[in-house]
């Protein structure tokens, strides 16, 4: 497993952090997660996902460039840390609702299947209604929502 040093990608606090428990093999876990076409089915509201750019190696890990249509949003990332099966971060382009953002997906293997631990730093972005929303009510719900089709798509 390769540490994530978060400061070298942001300075922003960390705002959320959601765990979920996943009764299936970190593989499979890592298989579901990791495969960016494939995000539609476990994400809400991303409805689509362009690969933009591969890493050095003509891969779509560590470097490759991805936009997520999320809702009537475009999602501009990067993926800057990639270690499979463990877990990956990206990065999110400045946008109304958050700045300086990085989202990492650790996985952490169990005797009887696999803790996803979901965390957003990130600063808050537009009025304080924008700011409230985002951190206690969108996002909160949209990781829930997610882990837990992540848990049906991937358990045993």
């Amino acid at each position: 497993m390769i540490i994530l040093n978060v400061n070298q990608f942001t300075n922003a606090p960390k705002q959320l952090e959601i765990r979920r428990f996943i009764n299936a093999p970190i593989d499979r876990v890592w298989d579901v997660i990791s495969d960016h076409k494939a995000m539609t089915s476990w994400m809400p509201m991303i409805k689509d996902v362009d690969l933009i750019k591969a890493d050095s190696k003509g891969t779509w890990e560590e470097g490759c460039e991805r936009n997520c249509q999320f809702g009537p949003d475009l999602l501009e990332e990067k993926i800057v840390h990639w270690d499979p099966p463990y877990g990956y971060a990206y990065m999110i382009s400045d946008m109304h609702i958050v700045k300086n953002h990085l989202g990492y997906f650790k996985l952490i293997e169990k005797m009887e299947g696999t803790e996803v631990v979901w965390t957003q730093y990130y600063d808050p972005n537009g009025n304080i209604i924008k700011k409230w929303m985002a951190k206690n009510v969108m996002l909160p719900s949209v990781m829930k929502k997610a882990l837990k089709n992540l848990q049906k798509k991937t358990s045993v």
